[in-house]
């Protein structure tokens, strides 16, 4: 297993959309710094007047990582991660090793293992330049506690790893990027809102007396309503719903491989 982690890490080094997809990573945290930036100091009176500005009048760390993520790193997260899944199947290589191993699953747990080590390396380098800019040019930065700071952390990269996985598992199952990539799409710009929206409408029809809804359980909701600050109980719900994702979708993904005619 540790030689096969080895091997992706290996090609996911040397692929030019790693490259590409680092820089990109950069380039929307810079620009994120440059909107905060220019938001905070009003240089045309813009936002005098609206009542976001108070909102934005102080950016701590852990506020940052939301930024960068709202900001369009999980888009870029998405494609690596369905361009990387694919890869093997692309380039021939399942026809020629995989074909040839008896546990197959092995090779799709080794890439997605290496592909989080890659969502690692970029977005803490993008965060990180973020931070750095923040620090310096940002009267309104604040710095947050460590314990705070790093139970956000935490939390912010194990949503990446559910997200990942989910795709991973798109990806794996289409057997195609194209696929992959607008199951992605769709998932990361919201387009499942009003789908949640009908389902929560028609479990209330049928469970008149329900005290959850579905969508409570679904990434697209549970994700975006977290915060550093919440309470243990939630960030327990958090974890395990989180935790539950990212083993269904791996677990099926390994399922998939270990199954599938290699062609």
């Amino acid at each position: 297993m540790f030689n096969l982690i080895k091997m992706n890490l290996y090609r996911m080094i040397h692929a030019t959309s790693t490259k590409v997809l680092f820089i990109v990573a950069l380039a929307i945290s810079i620009l994120g710094f440059g909107l905060e930036k220019f938001i905070l100091d009003d240089p045309f009176n813009l936002f005098s007047a609206m009542e976001g500005v108070t909102i934005m009048g102080s950016v701590s760390l852990s506020s940052s990582v939301s930024m960068l993520l709202a900001s369009g790193m999980l888009i870029v997260i998405s494609i690596f991660i369905v361009i990387f899944a694919n890869a093997e199947s692309k380039c021939g290589f399942n026809k020629n090793i995989i074909g040839i191993t008896k546990n197959r699953w092995k090779h799709s747990l080794a890439r997605w293992i290496a592909a989080m080590i890659g969502v690692l390396v970029i977005s803490s380098v993008a965060y990180l330049v973020q931070l750095g800019l923040q620090a310096l040019f940002l009267n309104a930065f604040v710095m947050d506690s460590a314990v705070l700071l790093l139970k956000y952390l935490g939390l912010t990269y194990l949503c990446i790893a559910a997200y990942s996985a989910v795709f991973f598992f798109f990806t794996t199952l289409f057997k195609s990027s194209a696929g992959g990539i607008v199951t992605a799409m769709i998932i990361v710009t919201g387009v499942l809102g009003l789908i949640e929206t009908l389902l929560d409408f028609g479990f209330m029809k049928i469970f008149t007396n329900a005290t959850h809804v579905p969508s409570e359980f679904l990434l697209s909701s549970v994700v975006p309503n977290f915060a550093a600050n919440m309470g243990d109980t939630n960030v327990l719900k958090l974890v395990v719903i989180l935790g539950c994702y990212i083993v269904a979708a791996l677990g099926a993904s390994m399922f998939i491989e270990q199954r599938r005619d290699v062609a």
